[in-house]
């Protein structure tokens, strides 16, 4: 069925959808955008995610307690090769970010156009979802990297076949199996592809053939190989990974409908209104039509998305789900609404006109989110103000400053007293961005004062060597003093050190509590540490 009649069948080929240019103006836009990204990854501190994935990277392992190693790996090679400053940490997210948008201009390009593949490329690169995982290197960029990958070689290995090529579709599944592994060992949401390749077999049963053949189970084992190092540390440390991944499921304070709409409201604002708004159009157009009158590319599109959607959408029912948890679950989507947009180009003249309004509006939304977001003198000069707690750049803001505060502090405890000083902190982010920012990056340590466990659980036994020393504490605010002075013969409050953003904000953006602690007498090591 042609484009003209119904836009669930791929659209017939044509020369203008298909011409030179359309490539070019990819590369160039994908050239210019990754050299801005690239520009602005020295422009800001490290968020404190961002040091703490680097923390990890310091300590290579075979697992972590928040995830899988695949992020302290990557961090481990670029800040080699790059050095540890924020550019070494962050390059290779930004690079991923650019492999995720090749893969969706390969897969739009040969399901649709090269125009449709450009139109895709463009509007998923402005949005916010693609900018901070190319300008903030958290497990996610690797993540939706690992999951394009993977559908590209599905894809590949599910039509190579058509080509007469089972040979290359066979060498697509074991490659697919490698790709998921290290998806696998970046977040375990990958493993989402797998029902969704089950959905696409339910309802394009040509194609479900594939479950008596050897190629998908080999893939499913090396997946699992890659994965069987995690397995294997967690059983040697409390299958601490799984265990926070449940703790995570049962934190909310909300109604089951105000998080399903902080969810949707989420993954609107990451991806602008109109995009969103089109991926859903997207979604539903196939699903209202009869079986048979989808083209099998299309099913693929669907499947490959929907599961995903509707399962954080069924968990934000009964539990918190973050905006960033399901960024894959828009690649196809994306691709399946720039596959309908550049059928109907080829309408006339009048429809190519509004389409292309719609095209450039949502670039243009998703364009400006990006930078009311991520540039505060935008919005400093669009008159747009923002309230410090929703402002996500906060969050790196005065790291530099209190390491340097800090550091000051210890070399005059030690000059006074003349005992070594260690760093420690409650919860994860002050431990990990001083040991980030000091001079020498010293180790540092989570105290665990009913806070929740981190991946410092694994080091708290260290502590033990620092009996008799001295040390500086940082927390949010004292009210873990009695316990604090539990632990030391001695504790003297420091000021609030007071992170400010002027002109932004007339007022401090975070308070932080600093204590000089004196003669360390007492080791409790996880024993005050509370939840997953």
């Amino acid at each position: 069925m042609s484009a003209t009649t119904s836009t669930c069948s791929l659209p017939s080929k044509n020369i203008t959808a298909n011409l030179p240019i359309w490539n070019r103006l990819s590369f160039v836009f994908l050239t210019v955008v990754t050299a801005l990204r690239l520009i602005q990854l020295r422009s800001f501190d490290l968020v404190p995610d961002e040091a703490y994935y680097w923390d990890w990277s310091r300590h290579l392992s075979l697992g972590y307690y928040d995830n899988g190693p695949m992020i302290a790996y990557i961090v481990h090679v670029t800040t080699l090769l790059f050095g540890t400053n924020e550019f070494g940490v962050r390059v290779g997210a930004c690079l991923l970010s650019l492999g995720t948008a090749a893969c969706i201009w390969y897969l739009a390009s040969r399901i649709f156009s090269l125009r449709a593949a450009f139109i895709a490329t463009v509007l998923v690169g402005l949005t916010p979802l693609m900018e901070v995982g190319s300008v903030i290197s958290t497990y996610d960029p690797p993540l939706v990297f690992f999951w394009s990958l993977s559908l590209v070689l599905l894809y590949n290995a599910l039509f190579a076949t058509e080509s007469g090529s089972g040979r290359v579709g066979s060498y697509n599944w074991v490659a697919l199996g490698f790709a998921m592994g290290m998806g696998l060992m970046t977040k375990q949401t990958i493993v989402l592809l797998i029902p969704s390749l089950l959905v696409f077999f339910f309802f394009t049963r040509e194609y479900s053939g594939w479950l008596r053949r050897w190629q998908p189970w080999v893939a499913v084992c090396i997946m699992l190989m890659c994965y069987s190092g995690v397995i294997w540390w967690n059983a040697m440390h409390h299958w601490w990974t799984f265990r926070h991944l449940l703790f995570l499921e049962h934190k909310s304070h909300h109604t089951a409908v105000q998080r399903l709409g902080n969810f949707i409201g989420s993954q609107a604002l990451l991806l602008g209104p109109v995009l969103f708004g089109g991926c859903v159009a997207a979604l539903l157009k196939p699903l209202r039509a009869v079986d048979n009158r989808a083209d099998a590319r299309i099913k693929f599109l669907v499947a490959m998305a929907a599961p995903s959607l509707l399962f954080f959408c069924m968990q934000a029912l009964k539990a918190k789900v973050q905006g960033n948890w399901c960024p894959f679950a828009w690649i196809t989507p994306s691709i399946l609404w720039a596959g309908m947009l550049s059928a109907r180009l080829d309408r006339g003249s009048n429809s190519s006109r509004a389409v292309w309004g719609i095209a450039c509006a949502a670039a243009a939304m998703s364009l400006f989110l990006t930078m009311v977001i991520f540039l505060p003198g935008f919005r400093k000069s669009v008159g747009l103000r923002l309230p410090p707690s929703a402002d996500i750049t906060n969050t790196a803001a005065g790291w530099r400053n209190l390491a340097m505060h800090v550091e000051s502090l210890r070399m005059q405890m030690e000059r006074t007293d003349g005992k070594p000083v260690f760093i420690c902190g409650n919860n994860y982010e002050f431990p990990a961005e001083m040991a980030f920012y000091m001079p020498g990056h010293p180790h540092t340590f989570d105290m665990f004062l009913h806070w929740r466990l981190t991946m410092y659980a694994a080091y708290i036994h260290q502590l033990k060597g620092k009996l008799g020393d001295n040390a500086i504490f940082l927390d949010v605010w004292r009210h873990n003093d009695p316990d604090l002075r539990a632990l030391f013969q001695s504790v003297t409050w420091q000021p609030d050190y007071l992170v400010w953003r002027r002109p932004l904000y007339s007022r401090p953006v975070a308070n932080i509590s600093i204590a000089q602690c004196f003669n360390f007498t007492r080791y409790v090591g996880l024993h005050w540490a509370s939840g997953g």
